[in-house]
């Protein structure tokens, strides 16, 4: 486990996604996965790459003891069209896409859009994915340090490792047409750390400051979290709500990265539960405010993305925190039966 005193030196730092995926991304098929191989033998994590109508993604991660330095990638029609020299060894550094991680990263991720892509006769593309991946000690310092390259086809018969793989690019499927459904009001309830609004006396005068439920969350210091999402719990009574999905919370240095997640089908209606709408507060005080007074009015949140085309992903961003933080994540989750 990545828990030693390196991970807590340079968490403050970690970045988790490099190019993030839009909130929508469907993927189409099945992703495929090889081994990163470092030092051509050592097998240091997986190169995964999927698609969506719209996008390539290749996700370069790295295994324990193994963290990513660099990446570099090239997507090609077909092998020559690889940067290469004269004896077709590849030349990274002529790649499209590279990048240094600074600090150094477990996972990475290129987005690449299809109208950049040039696919071959059979719907496909190779792939070169190469990176460096490094071992530290517990005080933080480089100790091992390796090549590693995709699991594939190699380059030449003689001399270089290097290596290359095919990924044929995965169709989607038409979605059904949608059926009628309801939707009901969904908040991620952290157990320990969650506080009902109804609880909430901020003037002190005994009765309670909110009639809505729901719940603020925290204080939370840096580091992830994993919060439940119930929806339709009247009186933050979780017996009383249905439990639609998780939330995922992950602050480092001075940015939490939430991403709401839905799942499930609701056995009245057949239907999976799926988001229309998302609306977050991530900040120092125990609620979001509007005109200089706390509010737990969804719409009144910073930050808001409404009109979602029946997602059951959808992701955030917020950079600018401090200290301990309190988090309000709702969302407005279809599926249910109509009234």
């Amino acid at each position: 486990m990545k828990n030693s005193m390196k991970a807590l030196m340079i968490a403050m730092a970690l970045v988790l996604v490099g190019t993030a995926a839009p909130a929508s991304a469907e993927i189409c098929g099945t992703p495929e996965v090889v081994t990163l191989f470092a030092g051509q033998t050592i097998d240091s994590g997986t190169v995964q790459v999927s698609n969506d109508e719209d996008y390539l993604y290749v996700t370069f991660t790295a295994t324990d003891p193994w963290w990513l330095s660099q990446t570099h990638l090239h997507v090609a029609d077909s092998q020559e069209g690889i940067p290469q020299t004269k004896k077709g060894n590849p030349k990274i550094g002529n790649f499209t896409y590279q990048y240094t991680h600074d600090p150094l990263v477990w996972e990475y991720m290129y987005t690449i859009p299809k109208s950049q892509l040039s696919l071959d006769g059979n719907n496909s593309v190779v792939i070169a994915a190469h990176a460096v991946v490094v071992q530290l000690d517990d005080a933080g310092y480089v100790v091992a340090n390796e090549t590693g390259w995709a699991d594939g086809k190699t380059f030449v018969d003689r001399g270089s490792w290097a290596t290359y793989f095919q990924y044929t690019w995965q169709e989607c499927s038409a979605p059904p047409p949608l059926q009628e459904s309801g939707t009901e009001t969904a908040f991620a309830f952290g157990g320990d750390v969650a506080t009902c609004f109804l609880d909430i006396d901020e003037d002190g005068n005994g009765d309670g400051d909110f009639s809505r439920w729901g719940w603020t969350n925290g204080p939370l210091a840096p580091g992830h979290y994993e919060f439940d999402i119930y929806a339709g719990a009247g009186r933050c009574d979780t017996n009383k709500g249905t439990f639609v999905g998780t939330l995922s919370v992950d602050y480092v240095g001075s940015t939490a990265t939430v991403t709401f997640d839905v799942s499930g089908t609701d056995p009245n209606t057949g239907l999976p539960y799926t988001m229309v709408e998302t609306h977050l507060y991530v900040g120092s005080e125990i609620l979001a405010s509007n005109n200089g007074e706390f509010t737990v009015a969804p719409g009144q949140y910073p930050t808001i993305h409404d009109e979602l085309a029946n997602v059951t992903s959808d992701t955030y961003t917020v950079s600018g925190l401090g200290g301990e933080i309190y988090v309000v994540a709702h969302a407005t989750v279809a599926g249910f039966p109509t009234d």
